[in-house]
């Protein structure tokens, strides 16, 4: 009869289903191991990386005396920098002994919404943190900028820049907030000036 040939052929379409589920959920599987392997993005990418350090001594014969350079390069007197720059160093070359140094952020003055932040949240710095650990006899880390008064030729400075979500944390509605980019960060260094820092 052709009764058992249809339920022959019904369970053999039933089969080949199953067996085409069987074939897809293993490809999805093998898809979604394949993505845990990779970092998810997001709307604001880099906003907590490390960046690598890009300060260095200068070595520009009219512009060595205890100035800096950047990997990002120098323009009219702003040095580029990046976000997330941990655990940098730079030694700072001939120096004058009891001379005040200073370089401004020339982030201090960018705008911010009047929303009042908590007390000990990121400031208005650019740095976390920023020191002389040689050469130098006094220093001043503010929301303006660095200043060291050098006691050698040669004056180590250590710093840490902040996050692109901690500085932006602060600044509020910024319209564009670039993570990736470096930028503007501070003011080449100098002595003397009337826009110097006081030691």
């Amino acid at each position: 009869s052709l009764e058992p040939e249809r339920e022959m052929r019904s369970l053999g379409r039933r089969h080949r289903a199953l067996a085409a589920l069987l074939v897809l959920a293993v490809a999805l599987g093998r898809a979604d191991a394949e993505l845990v392997a990779h970092s998810p993005t997001t709307s604001f990418p880099n906003r907590y990386a490390r960046n690598i350090c890009s300060l260095a001594a200068s070595t520009a014969e009219e512009m060595s005396e205890c100035q800096v350079q950047s990997l990002y390069g120098t323009q009219d007197g702003r040095v580029n920098m990046t976000f997330g720059e941990e655990s940098c160093s730079v030694t700072l070359k001939n120096c004058v002994p009891g001379v005040c140094y200073s370089f401004r952020d020339a982030t201090a003055a960018a705008p911010r919404d009047d929303v009042p932040r908590p007390t000990g949240g990121p400031s208005a710095s650019f740095f976390v943190s920023v020191q002389a650990t040689a050469g130098a006899s006094v220093f001043a880390h503010t929301n303006a900028g660095f200043s060291f008064k050098a006691s050698a030729a040669e004056v180590t400075l250590t710093y840490q820049t902040r996050t692109c979500a901690d500085h932006f944390s602060y600044r509020g509605r910024t319209g564009e907030q670039e993570c990736r980019q470096s930028f503007a960060a501070i003011t080449e260094i100098d002595a003397g000036t009337p826009w110097s820092l006081t030691c």
